[in-house]
């Protein structure tokens, strides 16, 4: 599957994303910081947000040299997340090899973290885009209140529907959106035409967030398994079942250990429901392709060309939809 849909996208695209260089170069921190990032958040991944972003600049015409600093800040700022989560969530495995703060420590995972978060706002401070820099302030804003809020809620318990949707959107959506919005506005679109990109990536990234979640109960994750149930972390799988079972969800916030509550449960109907409202978002990102593609049609002189431009995004819904099952 994975072969066969990276076949299919422009070569160009594809390459930028994988051979796009991540490793930083510190001239003035130790070495063991380079060292302990390229071999856990920076090793190995799909790069789809660079990929995305590379995806986006393909449409809007932007050259590639252009955008790639924001390609390679989108990975850099999911990575920097991605350390500070394992700590939070006391991980101890990360894309099948040890997490980072198992390979260091949890003080030097975090202090990793805010290495990259601050070379990501100097890179795109030389970069020049000061309103780039300004929506990347943003997102890492998003991402600190997305993990705070998600702690209040392992915390207090009180969960709804809506606070998990709130943290889906700052923890995963506003980096995927980065991503689309970035091109958009390097390529001098108009506001309107950037909030499009802007909805695109939020609807995608709540669509990643779901699959995510549904994955989690696959048996195919390659973090720890049932991670989150060892946290206390209800995601939106785990909300629906306990929704759906008021006598379990009053024992889970009368104080009950979430693993025991859901002993001997089966996730199987409510891994369904998540998928279908995962899809849903997906397809509001394809109508959001067709407003695109009807606002850019002025400016190709091929209509095919356009068509092909807008069909590499579309493999990128196609994607993550296989991945539900």
């Amino acid at each position: 599957m994975i072969a066969d849909f990276l076949d299919a996208l422009p070569k160009e695209a594809l390459e930028s994303s994988k051979n796009m260089d991540l490793q930083i170069r510190s001239v003035n921190a130790h070495q063991a910081i380079d060292a302990v990032l390229s071999q856990s958040v920076l090793r190995g991944g799909k790069r789809l947000r660079p990929l995305l972003t590379f995806l986006v600049a393909h449409l809007f015409k932007v050259d590639f040299k252009t955008v790639t600093p924001y390609a390679r800040a989108s990975e850099l700022v999911h990575a920097a997340s991605l350390s500070h989560d394992d700590v939070i969530d006391n991980a101890t495995m990360r894309r099948g090899t040890p997490s980072i703060n198992i390979l260091s420590s949890n003080k030097k995972a975090v202090l990793a973290g805010d290495y990259l978060l601050s070379s990501v706002i100097v890179d795109l401070t030389n970069a020049g885009n000061l309103e780039l820099v300004r929506e990347m302030s943003l997102v890492i804003k998003d991402l600190s209140e997305g993990e705070w809020l998600q702690l209040d809620l392992i915390s207090d318990r009180n969960y709804t529907r809506e606070l998990i949707r709130e943290v889906a959107e700052k923890k995963t959506s506003s980096v995927m959106s980065y991503c689309s919005v970035a091109p958009a506005i390097l390529s001098g679109a108009n506001k309107s035409t950037v909030e499009l990109c802007r909805e695109f990536g939020r609807h995608l990234g709540l669509a990643f967030q779901m699959i995510d979640d549904t994955l989690d109960y696959s048996g195919d994750s390659q973090k720890d398994q049932e991670l989150d149930l060892k946290n206390g972390i209800v995601n939106s799988v785990v909300f629906e079942m306990l929704e759906s079972n008021p006598e379990l969800f009053v024992r889970f916030k009368n104080g009950e250990n979430l693993q025991e509550v859901v002993a001997r449960i089966s996730f199987n109907e409510f891994v369904e429901k998540i998928s279908k409202e995962a899809h849903s978002h997906l397809e509001e990102s394809k109508k959001i392709l067709e407003k695109l593609e009807v606002i850019l049609a002025p400016k190709f002189s091929d209509i095919k060309d356009l068509k092909s431009r807008i069909g590499a995004l579309e493999l990128i819904i196609s994607y993550m939809a296989l991945r539900q099952n």
